[in-house]
């Protein structure tokens, strides 16, 4: 009852008055009234965020367009007509204060008349904030299935599409929330007695409001200067990321700049001008010239200054291997004792994944301090070489080591036929004369199976000769009557010995002349 005195804009004393004559049944119709007057609005902006700005926009399709062209249309009609309309709403009024004498009812009307084309503003830009939020869900939908393949669980494509979609959620939601922390004022300010009520109100909220805003003007230049640094630094990361993608691919080359250099180098660069930047920016920012914001910003420092050491070490180790060139990704390499193939190279840690499929993570500052060996460099020109160790007796012809060593080579698989393996005799040891086979192969990856096959065929070869391999060296007494000389290689006979020793049978001395 109150409530609706109080929007028609009834003084208190005619309504002291009114309620002192009024029957139940007025009463009743007067709260009812009320209730309409202030649960309708309500549901009005109900209706139109869920119906337009919700899940149900998406299922009227073409309508929604239509319903839209109707309220733009709807809103400057309604303004033009406004002052026949309320000559017709004082007649209407003139009789309803006939009936219930409560207030000023042309009053009210007038004010139920703006508030009608408010809320239709109101309704429209709810329905343009939902058609902004559904165009921004639908062009992150697509760009998920096109990049299907590439954004995983877990990545930072994930993490990047999960803020953007959760951003968007939060701009219609924010979006809303200020449309109607501006219309509820606005709507209260057509009623004269809440007209009052929101005067008080600003009043009240006048100096923070002022100072709040005075704080936003005087920051505009700051965020002009924001904005520029933000632009430059995109267009030079852009121009940068560019040119060393084409250098990565080979559609720029530039003389002694290898492609493999290309993409530490421009994460190298892209940290640097992202640090240039927020030091560019550092004085433009927000509250910057605040205490706690130069007391946050020296604790951060001192973090990162006693906790990055191991870091930056690596960082700089990372550095020199990437332009020292020592190896890349897919080499075949030894890294102290880890041997394996170098599946990722960063600027802090290289992968390498060993012949047991394991994965070893090596700190760039180790890698740089022990010795490096590459096997991929030279494969491809020259092939790497593998070699075999075998110690033969004396009494087997050298030709025919050679030869049974080379057959097992050309009989191993990854093997070149060009360069052609080679033996050396490395060694002539006291119980065998030790040969080094060489053989090429193109296939370092390959090289622990390529040497394990290598040495099983040479192994064949020895055995099917009938050749022993004294490696690791036999111990054992010889009968030293003959000597251990290949018999195809003796220019003359050799008189052998006169001891003969017979371990089946007791020593004896035997004369090949006859005698004793």
């Amino acid at each position: 009852m109150y409530a609706l005195a109080f929007l028609i804009g009834a003084p208190s004393a005619s309504l002291t008055v009114s309620l002192g004559f009024a029957a139940p049944g007025l009463v009743v119709l007067r709260s009812v009234l009320t209730f309409l007057v202030l649960t309708t609005l309500i549901l009005v902006i109900y209706e139109a965020v869920r119906t337009l700005a919700g899940e149900r926009s998406q299922t009227l399709g073409v309508r929604r367009y239509w319903f839209l062209g109707a309220i733009l249309l709807a809103i400057p009609t309604l303004y033009l007509i406004r002052k026949p309309a309320q000559a017709v709403l004082a007649v209407v009024a003139e009789g309803l204060a006939r009936l219930i004498p409560v207030g000023n009812w042309n009053s009210f009307l007038t004010s139920l008349y703006d508030t009608l084309i408010a809320t239709l503003v109101l309704v429209v830009l709810i329905q343009v904030v939902g058609e902004i939020y559904w165009f921004n869900r639908r062009q992150l939908e697509r760009m998920r299935q096109r990049k299907a393949g590439e954004i995983e669980a877990g990545t930072i494509s994930t993490y990047l599409h999960r803020g953007l979609w959760l951003l968007n959620r939060a701009f219609r939601t924010a979006a809303i929330v200020v449309l109607l922390f501006f219309f509820f004022p606005v709507v209260f300010h057509l009623f004269p007695l809440t007209r009052g009520m929101m005067l008080s109100i600003e009043a009240y909220l006048e100096r923070p409001a002022a100072s709040i805003g005075q704080s936003i003007l005087n920051y505009l230049p700051h965020l002009g200067y924001l904005i520029v640094i933000a632009v430059i630094g995109w267009a030079t990361l852009m121009f940068l990321h560019h040119t060393f993608d084409a250098i990565k691919t080979g559609r720029l080359v530039i003389r002694g700049f290898q492609q493999d250099w290309a993409e530490p180098t421009y994460d190298l660069l892209r940290a640097l001008i992202l640090l240039f930047l927020l030091m560019v920016s550092y004085p433009h920012l927000p509250g910057a010239t605040s205490e706690f914001f130069k007391g946050f910003s020296v604790f951060v420092g001192a973090l990162l200054t006693f906790g990055s050491a191991g870091a930056i070490n690596n960082l700089v180790s990372g550095i020199v291997l990437t332009y020292t060139s020592a190896f890349r990704a897919g080499d075949m390499v030894r890294i102290a004792d880890t041997m394996g193939i170098v599946v990722e190279k960063t600027l802090l840690v290289t992968r390498v994944r060993t012949p047991r499929n394991e994965e070893v993570s090596l700190p760039n500052s180790a890698v740089l301090s022990n010795s490096i060996t590459n096997f991929t460099t030279r494969a491809a020109a020259g092939g790497l070489g593998l070699s075999v160790h075998a110690g033969i007796g004396y009494d087997v012809d050298w030709r025919t080591v050679h030869a049974l060593m080379i057959d097992g080579a050309r009989k191993t698989e990854s093997i070149l036929a060009d360069p052609s393996p080679i033996v050396l005799q490395s060694d002539l040891g006291n119980y065998a004369v030790d040969y080094q086979l060489i053989a090429w192969t193109d296939r370092p990856e390959r090289m622990v199976l390529t040497n394990s096959e290598l040495r099983r065929n040479v192994l064949d070869c020895f055995n099917a000769a009938g050749v022993e391999i004294m490696t690791p060296s036999v111990l054992s007494h010889r009968d030293a009557s003959e000597p251990a000389i290949p018999p195809e290689r003796m220019q003359q006979a050799v008189a052998p010995k006169r001891i003969v020793v017979d371990v089946h049978d007791t020593a004896r001395e035997v004369s090949h002349s006859g005698t004793r």
